[in-house]
């Protein structure tokens, strides 16, 4: 029977299994003798390679233009930017909305060329263009391969000293930014980080006031022509560059940015944090909410606190949920913010309290602290590894004449101790509250119930 099986097998069969046979011999075989991935091969020279790393510079032009550097490293696109001082908390009642405004009409119509001839000179280096607006800043920037960097120069030199300021064009800018408005209507989480700096600092005051305001439909181009008189001048504004070396980016500052003059820069009224309340119902299945608190100015090791805080108010924190921070030269709000069923609204902004009074109350494990240490290293590292955040990075150091670098903020944020945290925390929960809210707000709790839980 055993012969009469063995010969019922077809040949084809057979050789298919032998050959997976003597295959898998031969795969243990070569296995056996093969090098290991961490064994060094004696025909190479040995190597000693140094991870890439880019250069932040900081100088100054002779009429005192703030200018920073990042060298290229892995970049292969070069950025040449323009940050302004100036954002919402130096606007007026009467001027509200410029900020908004001057970003639209980045990079439109010159003394020297129309709006299309300028798109077609962008176009033609293969350009990128930006821009945009928050609180204390206004930035414009232009991206390109570093072979079109002198025209990418001349372009954004000739939008900052030369901007025409058409009442048509301006008539055009105000359309779209009054669509940014009406998207900010429906978008919960926008309106709640508004009403959380309405509620610290009034809604028409310094830090309050938001980029988007309502006000823009009244400007006119002599309000957008006044904007550029007061800060285009070498006190209120820098020239930043992304994979660019410092003497490339003098050269440029040098020939394409003299015509700067110097001035002062301007100082907005100081922020004074109030507490308060900031509530938008809407029609809406859910209930967003926020809660912060304000330790005031920060110096350099508070900061590095604050961002530790926030990591650590993430970690403990679960669901739709997550920890703000918002840090200026004069003010600071930290807070946690979340969404919930209407049904859930008051008991998410207790919690809320809970942590924060936790946080102050009780220290920190170390493992705690070094996963909020590590968590926030790589949110820095991640935002300044972006052409925004790396922007943003270099306008300061310029605007200070200190390059912030990546390694000294890996240096001081590994440098916070429990204390730290724990002082920072007993600190902001002494603060009045700040309470947000949009949505369905039946259940969210006034401000005067969270001020009884304190």
């Amino acid at each position: 029977m055993a012969n009469q099986s063995f010969q019922s097998i077809p040949l084809s069969i057979m050789s298919l299994s032998v050959l997976r046979s003597t295959a898998s011999r031969r795969a243990l075989s070569s296995a056996r003798h093969a090098s290991s991935l961490a064994e060094e091969l004696p025909y190479l020279p040995a190597l000693h390679a140094s991870p890439l790393a880019s250069e932040i510079a900081v100088g100054a032009t002779g009429k005192g233009l703030g200018v920073a550097s990042a060298s290229p490293a892995h970049c292969t696109v070069a950025t040449l930017g323009v940050t302004f001082n100036t954002g919402a908390r130096f606007e007026s009642d009467k001027n509200a909305g410029i900020s908004l405004l001057a970003s639209k009409l980045a990079f439109r119509s010159t003394d020297a060329r129309s709006d299309l001839a300028l798109f077609r000179d962008i176009e033609a280096i293969g350009g990128s263009i930006s821009s945009s607006v928050g609180r204390d800043y206004v930035n414009l920037s232009i991206s390109v391969t570093p072979e079109h960097i002198d025209e990418a120069a001349a372009i954004l030199a000739e939008s900052v000293l030369a901007a025409r300021c058409a009442e048509w064009d301006v008539s055009t800018q105000k359309a779209k930014a009054e669509v940014d408005i009406e998207l900010l209507r429906s978008n919960a989480a926008d309106l709640l980080s508004e009403g959380i700096h309405a509620a610290a600092f009034y809604d028409n005051r310094t830090l309050g006031r938001t980029v988007f305001s309502k006000n823009v439909s009244a400007l006119k181009a002599k309000d957008v022509r006044a904007f550029y008189d007061a800060n285009v001048n070498a006190a209120n504004m820098v020239l930043v560059g992304r994979g660019i070396n410092q003497s490339a980016l003098n050269d440029i500052a040098n020939t394409h940015f003299s015509g700067v003059v110097a001035g002062d820069r301007t100082k907005p009224a100081a922020a004074h944090y109030v507490g308060g309340e900031h509530r938008v119902a809407a029609a809406s299945p859910v209930s967003y909410v926020a809660l912060g608190f304000s330790a005031g100015a920060l110096n350099t090791q508070e900061k590095s606190a604050a961002h530790v805080l926030e990591h650590v108010l993430k970690g403990r924190i679960a669901g739709a949920s997550s920890a703000f921070r918002a840090v200026y030269a004069d003010a600071s709000l930290l807070g946690l913010s979340g969404v919930a069923r209407p049904d859930d609204a008051s008991a998410l902004v207790a919690s809320f309290l809970k942590e924060f009074q936790a946080v102050a109350s009780s220290p920190l494990s170390a493992a705690e602290l070094e996963a909020a240490k590590k968590s926030s290293g790589l949110c820095y590292s991640s935002f300044v590894d972006t052409k925004n955040g790396a922007l943003t990075q270099l306008a300061r150091s310029a605007f200070a004449q200190s390059a912030i670098t990546e390694a000294s903020t890996h240096a001081a944020l590994h440098a916070v101790s429990v204390k730290d945290v724990q002082t920072l925390a007993a600190k902001l929960v002494a603060s009045k509250p700040s309470l947000a809210s949009v949505g369905d707000l039946t259940h969210v709790p006034r401000y005067d119930d969270i001020l009884k839980k304190l």
